[in-house]
């Protein structure tokens, strides 16, 4: 397989959503919605597009994230050391490669280091569904939510 080309394919793939996202994004929010003013009759109308704003500059984040990482594949492949594993040396398996261009990690040790994940502290400390199991009384602002 020819993961130059690909990773070439996937480059500007990348960079044409880019430019489409901040295409978008360039407009102001009254230009978006066609409003004659910024005061709207419909709220919701206008929260509704912010969201979806909000939305998109967080899309163009995560590609152009994702640019970094097809950059960092191509100026590895151009060094020789393109499909090796960053943990363990090894050859990153031509499956994962394809599926995953710009991998840097084989199946082994991307699986490791998966099954390391810890979730927020918080949830450490409270499991809001024990505690209704445990009979606990849940209050809001000194009253019990379940009274009636």
């Amino acid at each position: 397989m020819d993961y130059l080309s690909k990773l070439n394919g996937k480059k500007e793939e990348i960079q044409r959503i880019i430019k489409h996202k901040q295409e978008l994004l360039s407009h102001s929010l009254m230009e978006t919605t066609d409003e004659l003013s910024a005061y709207d009759q419909h709220p919701a109308d206008t929260a509704s597009e912010t969201f979806e704003r909000e939305k998109d500059h967080g899309l163009l984040e995560l590609y152009e994230l994702e640019l970094e990482k097809i950059d960092d594949a191509l100026k590895r492949y151009h060094e020789g050391q393109y499909g090796i594993c960053d943990t363990c040396g090894q050859n990153i398996e031509p499956r994962r490669l394809e599926r995953m261009v710009n991998t840097t990690l084989c199946y082994q040790c991307a699986r490791a280091r998966q099954d390391h994940f810890r979730g927020p502290a918080e949830e450490d400390i409270t499991k809001d569904h024990a505690m209704a199991d445990r009979g606990e009384a849940f209050t809001i602002a000194g009253y019990d939510i379940y009274d009636e």
